[in-house]
């Protein structure tokens, strides 16, 4: 099947400039031409395009898929530097999850926190006491760290917030997954 440049943008979400760059920059192959030079995508180019998302979605910058499809050209003997470069993509994933599991874990701090002030509040108590790191005064008693990057960022918060403080009410974050 033979698709125009608006019909494979259609089918595959991306626009219409999206896929002239990627040709451009040697990341769409195989497109063919018509004789009044409208681009034409077979199932080759639509091959190649599937893959170039693949990468993207393994956490590749769009220079890494174009070295990564430059030395799959050259043939069997790139196969331990194309291993290389997917573990290397792979680890950069990794990295990233954690950072996002850990925001997550701050999140559901401050969130039960919050809700912990909130009920202290509703029944007559002072939510400042129930949850001390967030105050009038700012953010205050919450823990740091410096990174191996030389930038102060908040420590973890600890699984169960009550045990650090005896000032905290008794009701526990609620923690959403």
């Amino acid at each position: 099947m033979k698709y125009s440049i608006s019909a494979l943008s259609r089918k595959t979400g991306l626009s219409i400039h999206t896929l002239r760059y990627y040709e451009k920059e040697g990341l769409l192959r195989y497109v063919e031409r018509t004789e009044s030079g409208r681009r034409v995508y077979g199932e080759a180019s639509m091959g190649c395009l599937l893959g170039v998302l693949c990468m993207k979605r393994a956490g590749m910058t769009l220079p890494q898929i174009k070295a990564f499809m430059d030395v799959t050209i050259e043939g069997v003997s790139t196969l331990p530097k194309r291993l290389e470069m997917m573990e290397n993509a792979r680890e950069q994933l990794y990295k990233l999850k954690e950072a996002v599991d850990r925001g997550l874990q701050l999140a559901d701090f401050f969130i039960g926190g919050c809700r912990n002030a909130m009920e202290a509040l509703k029944n007559g108590a002072d939510p400042e006491a129930a949850f001390p790191y967030i105050t009038r005064d700012g953010i205050i008693e919450f823990p740091f760290q410096l990174t191996e990057a030389g930038r102060l960022e908040p420590d973890t918060p600890p699984e169960d917030f009550e045990a650090v403080s005896p000032r905290r009410c008794k009701t526990k974050p609620q923690h959403k997954k």
